[in-house]
């Protein structure tokens, strides 16, 4: 699979129907399928590093599709929501007075909170989330320059850019949302940067508490993982 051209600076996307009647209505922009089968392989690997074969879990990490992804994310996944917002040109509201907006804007105190009521699932575009302290701790105990969180995206892996998980407000902190569970939803970090300061009106878009939330699913976050991801020396 090719990312076709790249979008960023353009008035239209090339991942993007330009038909909005054809567009998702959960979410901007869907990541490709073949992202999914990556995170597999990074979660082989995870099994590959606590069963003690560093060789083998690096081989793997190796074998990701890193420059692809964060390409996709940067060129695609990130300028989604402005592409929807230019094609549907909906005004943003008028933003809320500083002292009527919720005293709380940082979502920290309820992120972990989110993310196990949803599953660590992404409320927009249903992909897979991994648990921050995992993603810390896997990147510390692996300690290879192959899979890194830098500072910048390109030195950051693919496999961080697909699955970092962040409480999202569904109603912009700014708009009146509250920062709390009625208003918080676990978002991967290419969803959350897409979504901005937009609301869901100017994406197009359901609000995501609407959606069938009965799926099963064992997924955790790799949480279960952690406790012997930590024993590794």
């Amino acid at each position: 699979t090719k990312i076709r051209h790249m979008c960023r600076g353009k008035n239209c996307c090339s991942e993007l129907n330009q038909d909005t009647t054809k567009w998702d209505i959960y979410c901007p922009l869907r990541q490709p399928i073949w992202m999914n089968e990556q995170i597999n392989i990074f979660v082989d690997s995870v099994n590959d590093l606590i069963g003690w074969n560093r060789d083998a879990c690096l081989f793997k990490l190796n074998s990701i599709r890193d420059k692809e992804i964060q390409t996709w994310y940067i060129e695609h996944g990130q300028m989604s929501g402005w592409h929807r917002n230019n094609k549907l040109k909906i005004p943003s509201p008028k933003i809320v007075d500083t002292e009527k907006r919720d005293v709380l804007r940082a979502p920290k105190k309820y992120q972990n909170e989110v993310f196990m009521r949803d599953k660590y699932i992404c409320q927009y575009c249903g992909g897979r989330l991994i648990s921050q302290k995992f993603l810390q701790t896997f990147t510390k105990k692996i300690n290879s320059d192959i899979f890194k969180r830098g500072n910048t995206n390109v030195d950051t892996h693919g496999i961080i850019h697909l699955t970092w998980p962040v409480a999202d407000h569904v109603i912009p902190w700014n708009l009146w949302g509250r920062t709390d569970l009625s208003n918080l939803v676990a978002c991967c970090a290419t969803c959350n940067y897409w979504k901005a300061g937009y609301t869901i009106e100017q994406l197009g878009l359901e609000n995501p508490f609407n959606k069938n939330k009965n799926y099963k699913t064992d997924w955790d976050g790799l949480n279960s993982k952690l406790d012997a991801l930590k024993k590794l020396t």
